[in-house]
């Protein structure tokens, strides 16, 4: 039987025009599998579908659970091309046998063309779902146990029963939904669909004017939004439905949820979105994918309970989106002419990046560099910092980048540059080591950067500098008044505390003097601060409260800055009005902690300053 006439018999390719049935059969590709060949084939060609011809082959999971017997006509693989999650079943030959391979890019324009294509493998993916659970019990998913209302995002979009399909069709369109709730009298009556106007109205010729109630599914499935999604998996697969409606305690109607909901879910893991980075083949690829960055945290934030994940995930976004645009301009321009490390200052240097950090960030290069040499290098700088832009993160506003002339320099130009800071403090020279000491290398060779940083670590043991930095610290008043009141500040007609300016960075500040004193090169305050532990300059308690105190302020700062996104409002001034009680007296307990620590440091350090 020629591959053509075996795929008309194989579903969902029975489904396709004979255009693209034709497109198919010249995208694929055959492979011979045995019991010695069998996982080596396949790991050399993943991800893409794989459609058994002939044979039978066993899939099965990590731990050696059977999850699907595959013989003639089953298809595999579409689980990580739908989702981008990580390969780890494994196949293994009962009986060798053919089998037709389907590269990826055929798989995603076969999805776009055809929605009958593309809604088979979601289901098949939920009912896959359910069996890989089954055959690893002990072994739950992340995502799988959310509740079902931590991915509502939006109201619920009803219409009472009575409202005729064409007033029905509009309200969808207006809203661009493809299904909207039925209610009456603040209950779920039934459920409408694209498919319901498309089957029962239009193919059956019924009149416009005709009411909702006579075509819409009555009673639909539903599920509580306290439930888990793999509890609502469960009833879309077994029930064969797309639209899940979303009831409360008391039986209304809170949203809606789809099966392309839950698999954005699987999505949504920071190692796909990483992976999609760094896969993207173009700047503009780059930036498409950079675009989602703000979708994704809002989905993190409900399912990570320690908010520097969520800061450790920022950067690494911006790690991946630097180093792929470092790879597109060696593609244009040739690879690097000499040893280098491109730096993440501040922020992302810290790991503690939110999405309104601008960039800071710089080159570090090898000593003795010719004029072409450094053309290359001044040309990278340009290209990254501006693609970093165009991907969203801001550029900086005090022009520490690597597209700065001043931030590209040779190993002995950064040491002569940290010396004149640290020789001749100047408030200019004492905020460049505030930004510049906050340093990781995100690209190069990490051998290269570790000489540097320990060089420079050496140089900032200077009681002088230190007792400047306490100082400056201790310029800074945290915002609380008289008989412990939170003292705000006018901002754009709003009473509000800057809790990143008064709060985060100087919790920052004060970790990074002890850690001088130290000669810590750590650059993160959550790890200057773990590593402080056994420090005789702070000790245990005041320790841990920094750190509290700075995990909460995060927390705040990150909540606000998702609640206010995409609006003018400022990211990191909170109006203490609108926290809750418990909030408030942490916030005060937080700036307390702070208040104590700077009197710490100015008593242990400033002495020494001028």
């Amino acid at each position: 039987m020629e591959a053509s006439d075996f795929l008309k018999q194989c579903p969902p390719f029975d489904e396709l025009h004979k255009e693209h049935l034709s497109w198919v059969i010249s995208q694929l590709q055959s492979v011979y599998l045995n019991e010695e060949n069998c996982n080596d084939v396949m790991n050399s060609m993943r991800p893409a579908l794989f459609i058994v011809r002939s044979g039978i082959f066993d899939l099965r999971s990590s731990e050696g659970e059977l999850i699907e017997r595959l013989e003639s006509g089953d298809l595999f693989g579409y689980p990580s091309l739908l989702t981008g999650r990580e390969i780890t079943n494994k196949l293994k030959t009962l009986k060798d046998g053919i089998v037709y391979v389907l590269p990826e890019h055929a798989f995603d324009r076969l999805r776009k063309v055809s929605k009958q294509f593309e809604q088979y493998f979601i289901k098949a993916h939920g009912q896959r779902l359910l069996t890989e659970r089954k055959a690893n019990a002990t072994s739950d998913s992340d995502w799988s146990q959310q509740t079902v209302r931590s991915i509502v995002a939006k109201d619920p979009i009803s219409l009472d029963s009575e409202t005729s399909v064409q007033d029905a069709a509009r309200l969808m369109s207006n809203n661009g939904i493809s299904s909207v709730l039925v209610v009456d009298d603040n209950q779920l009556v039934g459920i409408l669909t694209d498919r319901d106007l498309r089957n029962r109205v239009i193919a059956e010729g019924l009149p416009l004017d005709i009411r909702v109630s006579a075509v819409m599914t009555q009673l639909p499935e539903s599920v509580n939004e306290n439930r888990s999604l793999m509890d609502a998996l469960t009833v879309m697969t077994s029930s064969n439905i797309h639209h899940l409606p979303v009831i409360n305690d008391n039986n209304q109607p809170v949203g809606m949820i789809t099966a392309t909901d839950l698999i954005r879910q699987q999505r949504s893991d920071p190692v796909f979105l990483i992976s999609a980075i760094r896969k993207a083949a173009s700047k503009k690829q780059l930036i498409e994918e950079a675009a989602k960055l703000p979708d994704y945290l809002q989905t993190f934030a409900n399912r990570v309970k320690q908010t520097s994940v969520l800061g450790r995930l920022m950067a690494s976004v911006t790690d991946g989106m630097t180093r792929q645009l470092i790879k597109l301009y060696e593609q244009e321009h040739g690879a690097a002419p000499a040893a280098y490390s491109w730096l993440a200052f501040g922020s992302q240097g810290r790991e503690d990046q939110t999405l309104s950090s601008d960039q800071d960030n710089g080159l570090l290069l090898s000593n003795r560099l010719s004029k072409s040499q450094k053309e290359w290098f001044a040309g990278l700088g340009e290209y990254v910092c501006e693609g970093l832009g165009e991907c969203g993160i801001p550029l900086c506003p005090g022009n520490i980048m690597a597209s700065n002339p001043e931030c590209r320099g040779t190993i002995d130009e950064w040491k002569e540059k940290f010396n004149g800071w640290i020789t001749s403090p100047t408030p200019k020279a004492l905020m460049y080591c505030q930004i510049f000491f906050d340093s990781r290398p995100v690209m190069g060779e990490g051998r290269f950067y570790q000489t540097y940083r320990e060089e420079i670590a050496k140089l900032a043991n200077n009681d002088m500098f230190l007792g400047n930095l306490a100082i400056l610290v201790n310029k800074i008043q945290v915002p609380l008044g008289l008989f412990n009141r939170l003292r705000t500040s006018d901002a754009d007609g709003e009473d509000t505390i800057d809790i990143k300016r008064y709060g985060i960075a100087l919790i920052n500040d004060i970790a990074r003097i002890y850690s001088l004193k130290e000669g810590l090169i750590v650059p993160g305050t959550v790890a200057r601060l773990k590593a402080l532990q056994k420090s005789r300059l702070l000790n245990s308690k005041d320790n841990q409260s920094l750190l509290e105190a700075w995990e909460f302020l995060t927390q705040l700062r990150l909540n606000h800055q998702l609640k206010v996104w995409g609006t003018d409002k400022p990211k990191n001034a909170i109006d203490p009005d609108e926290l809750s009680t418990l909030s408030r007296r942490q916030l005060k307990s937080a700036f307390r902690i702070i208040k104590e620590a700077q009197q710490g440091v100015g008593l242990k350090f400033s002495r020494q300053g001028y």
